[in-house]
């Protein structure tokens, strides 16, 4: 085994004589045929070095697609009748939908093309629970065949994200699809961040308008908005006047006989949505202006009580000095007469 060199003066004594014979401007200056030749190695270093990153890359990508192969799920085809909705439903009466029929008539001649994502029913083998495809599903079911399904295991909260993800590609919740859907989250416990990309609005400026669709919502029966439908082209403005006219999420006496009177007409069997929007409006919104009016009620005396209704409330004009003593009796005997209207009223149900 050679001696190793630790003095510092004999390692550079052998530098030295390493490098005797060699001319300093030759090390900054190599000659013109040693460039060339080191060019031309450099330039198919380098190719090479490209066609290397080259395969590299066409590897990698080769990797990543036959990893994505190996992962993907199948589609494998359900009977419809095994298949129960999700359990919060972002559509309003896909039959009623006249564009339905339509769609059916689409999968009829040109099949299936697209999957509905579905998870398992715990304790029940074979049937499972839809989180998107509501319409491809009914169709099937309509037209007696398979449903084609991706099956994966969902927690409620993925099933109701993995609905954002059509609702997002579709766009065509109506705004109280949207409202109700959100408020039914809402009401489960979900966070306006999760109901938010549950509508495939994941963008945080977004999450703000989950307020107002839950609030329009909040402000209507919910019987009434389904006897309505969807109404895709009826805004949120039409919507908040609708409830602004609607008391504690509840129609009142007179305005449930209003529209039990318009829901049993002919316009109303032959309307769509938006009509039945329209005419709810209207019918409610006529007779708070109707009930707004001044009434006056002649006495015998030539007497005049004047009765004037402002929203959900009545006043009562009294002329004292023509009839003194009114006013205190019927205040005294207003909680008789309170009873007495409403013993009419569980006689009259």
């Amino acid at each position: 085994m050679g001696q190793v060199m630790t003095n510092p003066r004999d390692r550079n004594q052998r530098m030295k004589s390493l490098f005797a014979n060699v001319n300093p401007d030759d090390l900054v200056t190599p000659s013109a045929t040693m460039s060339a030749d080191a060019e031309k190695r450099r330039v198919g270093s380098a190719a090479v070095k490209s066609m290397d990153r080259a395969f590299v890359s066409i590897e990698e990508e080769n990797k990543r697609l036959h990893e994505q192969l190996l992962s993907a799920e199948s589609i494998i085809e359900i009977d419809p009748d095994k298949v129960v909705p999700s359990f919060v439903s972002d559509r309003l009466d896909i039959e009623g939908d006249r564009t339905f029929e339509a769609f059916v008539e689409g999968i009829r001649e040109a099949g299936q093309k697209l999957p509905i994502l579905v998870r398992p029913l715990p304790g029940r083998p074979d049937h499972y629970q839809a989180a998107y495809g509501h319409r491809r599903l009914r169709a099937c079911r309509i037209l007696k065949r398979p449903v084609k399904a991706i099956v994966r295991d969902l927690s409620d909260e993925e099933l109701i994200i993995s609905q954002g993800i059509e609702n997002s590609e579709r766009l065509n919740l109506s705004f109280i699809e949207q409202a109700l859907f959100a408020l039914t989250l809402k009401e489960k416990g979900y966070s306006r961040e999760t109901i938010s990309e549950a509508l495939g609005r994941k963008e945080q400026k977004n999450i703000a308008y989950i307020s107002f669709l839950t609030n329009a919502a909040a402000a209507l029966p919910e019987d009434l908005i389904r006897l309505i439908g969807s109404a895709p082209s009826i805004g949120r403005p039409k919507w908040e006047k609708l409830g602004s006219l609607i008391q504690n999420r509840s129609l009142n006496a007179t305005q449930r006989h209003a529209v039990e009177a318009l829901t049993s007409n002919e316009d109303w069997a032959s309307a769509d949505s938006n009509q039945r929007f329209s005419l709810v409006l209207g019918v409610l919104d006529n007779r708070g202006k109707s009930e707004s009016a001044v009434t006056e009620i002649a006495i015998e005396d030539g007497s005049v009580v004047v009765a004037k209704r402002s929203g959900n409330a009545m006043t009562i004009s009294i002329p004292e000095k023509r009839i003194p003593g009114l006013s205190a009796w019927l205040l005294e005997r207003l909680p008789d007469l309170v009873q007495e209207y409403r013993a009419t009223q569980k006689e009259g149900s």
